[in-house]
């Protein structure tokens, strides 16, 4: 995603919050207030450092409560320079704005939609989310929310978590 951009409301988003006609969760909500024409993608999420907020900033992009301003699309993030770090892409999904592959961006959407799926008993689970260090240790914890999900939420919220982080996972 770009994080040059400079991120505004779109008249959906301004309606949200006048409204809450769709009805978006504290973090979400919190997200579309700080958007304020003037930030960046990564002076938005440095001001929300929680480690469901990139995952909020593209859901709500995705979603069409915001825009880059001057109307530009997200762009894939260049791969990174540091040795070892894993290098991230952006990649269309189901005709939606393109999402940030890696293992940051799946470990960050999984989070959220634990959240969203479990409400704060999900806390034990994202913690152990986050300590995954290797995509083939991710895919093993992911593998085990989806089967707590489809127990605790039904069958099509663990499909919809494992489409989610299955388009931000990392091809092997």
């Amino acid at each position: 995603m770009s994080s040059q951009g400079i991120y505004h409301k779109t008249e959906k988003g301004r309606t949200e919050i006048a409204t809450h006609a769709n009805k978006l969760g504290l973090r979400e909500r919190t997200m579309l207030i700080m958007v304020d024409d003037k930030t960046t993608r990564d002076g938005l999420l440095a001001k929300n450092a929680h480690p469901t907020s990139e995952g909020i900033l593209n859901t709500l992009l995705a979603d069409g409560y915001i825009e880059i301003a001057g109307g530009g699309q997200p762009v894939a993030v260049a791969p990174s320079a540091t040795a070892g770090a894993p290098a991230t892409a952006a990649v269309p999904v189901s005709g939606q704005p393109a999402v940030e592959v890696s293992l940051i961006s799946a470990s960050r959407f999984a989070c959220r939609a634990l959240v969203a799926n479990l409400g704060p008993g999900a806390d034990d689970l994202t913690t152990l989310v986050e300590k995954c260090s290797s995509l083939e240790d991710l895919k093993t914890r992911l593998e085990k929310c989806r089967m707590v999900i489809q127990g605790m939420a039904g069958k099509k919220k663990a499909d919809e978590f494992w489409a989610g982080v299955s388009a931000r996972l990392p091809q092997e």
